[in-house]
């Protein structure tokens, strides 16, 4: 079964990249041929021809800047590889290549699954016309698929929640990984150090967990935060640092930036805490849980999928200052309960969030739609 791919970013942004990438991996080559398209050279391309796949360089530009012109050119390319590479399945993954894929594979009889792994709404008209145009739509977490497309009750007969999943094997704790990195940031065994991982933007909540920082180091003196992760808004990374300076934590708080040894870097925490306001489904928080650490999270929805409150994690309200420091100081000081929390952490991803799951999970959908049942509203 040949199955095209459609990337929308050339470079690896975020966890949807790394989950495409590693179903690529996993897919069962002697039953599906895939073929990628990506809108550039880039770290995607490369690691997916290193994979032994075809790359073929299609370009995505935004509609409103390519114009009417443009968008018909666009569709027609698309359309012409499609029928050229014979595919039974074009799997989008984004809005943008979903838009040009929703018009070219009209009449060419081929199925079309769109993988949303943003919660974030796009306009009614347009998540309508997406929606309407896929065979399948994919959604890696309920909260995706409630807050996305709740509003279109008639498609929800077509979308199918599919998790996230983590190579279990690379997030096992690493002593000489652990201390490599406290040496590195000068924290003593002894004393406890609190993670975070994930892109600085205001809906991942940094900000949030500054203000949980101050408060629980008036009590906790020996903990530290390690903040791991790109910085793509610049005004938003450095109020953070302001904020560390007006709290007068910035003794206790290091901006590292991203980071390509996140193994060790997960295995040198002592608690793993995502603070967002809002979340479709954190990888990184899947890679924290494979990683046996205690999770200290919001309760929101997708972040409330993975962890069970009290078993594999504490969920927080989204801006309880006071339970955000509670749950820290908790973590610091019951180190049983802390640890308990993180073996059940790694048992849930065992059982649930593999990527073995996931590639298994997709593999029965091109399977599904290859036999007709193409159509379910």
């Amino acid at each position: 079964m040949k199955i095209l791919y459609a990337a929308n970013r050339a470079e690896i942004f975020s966890g949807g990249q790394i989950s495409l990438l590693e179903l690529l991996s996993g897919l069962n080559r002697s039953c599906f041929e895939p073929l990628v398209l990506c809108p550039g050279e880039g770290e995607m391309a490369s690691r997916i021809r290193d994979m032994g796949i075809d790359v073929r360089l299609w370009d995505m530009p935004a509609a409103r800047s390519a114009g009417i012109a443009g968008i018909r050119k666009k569709i027609r390319e698309l359309r012409s590889i499609i029928r050229e590479c014979g595919a039974d399945i074009v799997h989008t993954n984004g809005s943008r290549a979903q838009f040009y894929a929703s018009v070219a594979v009209k009449n060419t009889g081929t199925s079309l699954i769109w993988h949303v792994r943003e919660a974030k709404r796009d306009s009614l008209f347009y998540d309508w016309f997406l929606a309407k145009a896929a065979d399948r739509i994919v959604c890696v977490s309920e909260a995706v698929k409630n807050r996305r497309f709740g509003r279109f009750s008639y498609f929800l007969r077509k979308t199918r929640v599919v998790y996230n999943g983590v190579d279990i094997r690379k997030f096992l704790r690493d002593e000489e990984g652990r201390k490599s990195v406290r040496d590195e940031l000068g924290v003593g065994e002894k004393q406890v150090l609190a993670g975070v991982v994930g892109i600085l933007i205001p809906r991942k909540g940094h900000d949030f967990l500054l203000k949980g920082l101050s408060r629980a180091a008036k009590r906790y003196h020996g903990i530290k935060l390690f903040v791991i992760g790109k910085s793509v808004d610049s005004a938003y990374a450095e109020r953070l640092k302001t904020m560390a300076r007006d709290f007068r934590i910035t003794d206790k708080v290091v901006f590292s930036g991203s980071r390509e040894d996140i193994g060790s870097v997960l295995s040198a925490l002592d608690m793993f805490i995502l603070p967002s306001r809002s979340e479709g489904f954190s990888r990184g928080l899947l890679e924290a849980m494979a990683c046996s650490l205690p999770i200290i999270t919001t309760d929101v929805e997708g972040n409330n999928e993975a962890i069970v409150d009290g078993e594999s994690g504490i969920l927080v309200p989204y801006g309880d200052v006071d339970g955000l420091a509670s749950a820290m100081g908790r973590c610091a000081e019951d180190t049983d309960s802390a640890k308990r929390m993180g073996r059940n952490a790694r048992k849930r991803v065992e059982e649930c969030f593999t990527v073995e799951r996931h590639v298994s999970r997709m593999q029965e959908l091109y399977e599904e739609l290859k036999k007709g049942r193409r159509r379910c509203g």
